[in-house]
């Protein structure tokens, strides 16, 4: 069996980045709380980085490394710091409801054009998220895990705790968070945006 090594361009600590996606693929089967649209898009995110997958908004794939090829050592991603870049930036995008990266954004990432496959605002905000985090952009985790709680860290989205789901009170409850997530989607495309602009 082989271990996991993060490729070195993630900055968070190895622990932390399994202890988010442990709560977000456990999210995805736990019910009466299962995962929102924004918490798979976290998930695509960390499953993407830590098992290989296709990627989750472009679904480019990236193979990984066994070192040695025999599966006895280790094995990293192949989720390169432009794929991350790219994939980051194509979700910021899908989130902010912005136009898709023009020809020159492409050409400075240094990767063939995709086109988003996913094109639901939601699932792109934890989709950038999780790659924000990743690659040390944004400090604050994707989504609240036990060490928050622990810490005695609010929740962000408190109504994802209550019952029952889908009562109107939870529902505008969801519906607020998902226009705050698209407001600040669209603030730091704009922050991202005017700093590539300046810098043509």
């Amino acid at each position: 069996m082989s271990t996991l090594v993060l490729p070195s361009w993630v900055v968070p600590e190895f622990d932390a980045v399994r202890e988010c996606e442990r709560v977000s693929v456990r999210l995805l089967d736990h019910q009466p709380y299962g995962a929102t649209t924004r918490d798979s898009g976290v998930a695509a995110a960390l499953v993407w980085l830590t098992l290989g997958e296709v990627s989750p908004i472009t679904h480019r794939t990236w193979p990984g490394v066994f070192d040695p090829p025999d599966r006895s050592g280790t094995w990293t991603s192949g989720a390169t710091w432009e794929a991350a870049r790219v994939e980051s930036w194509v979700a910021l995008c899908v989130a902010a409801g912005a136009p898709a990266p023009a020809e020159d954004d492409w050409r400075r990432l240094g990767v063939e054009p995709a086109p988003a496959v996913v094109g639901d605002p939601e699932f792109a905000y934890g989709v950038w998220r999780a790659l924000a985090w990743l690659l040390g952009v944004r400090e604050d985790w994707p989504m609240y895990t036990g060490w928050h709680q622990a810490a005695g860290i609010a929740h962000d989205r408190p109504h994802l705790r209550t019952r029952p789901r889908n009562a109107a009170a939870w529902e505008a409850a969801e519906q607020a968070a998902q226009d705050q997530a698209r407001t600040d989607a669209r603030l730091w495309w704009e922050h991202v945006r005017a700093r590539v602009d300046a810098t043509a």
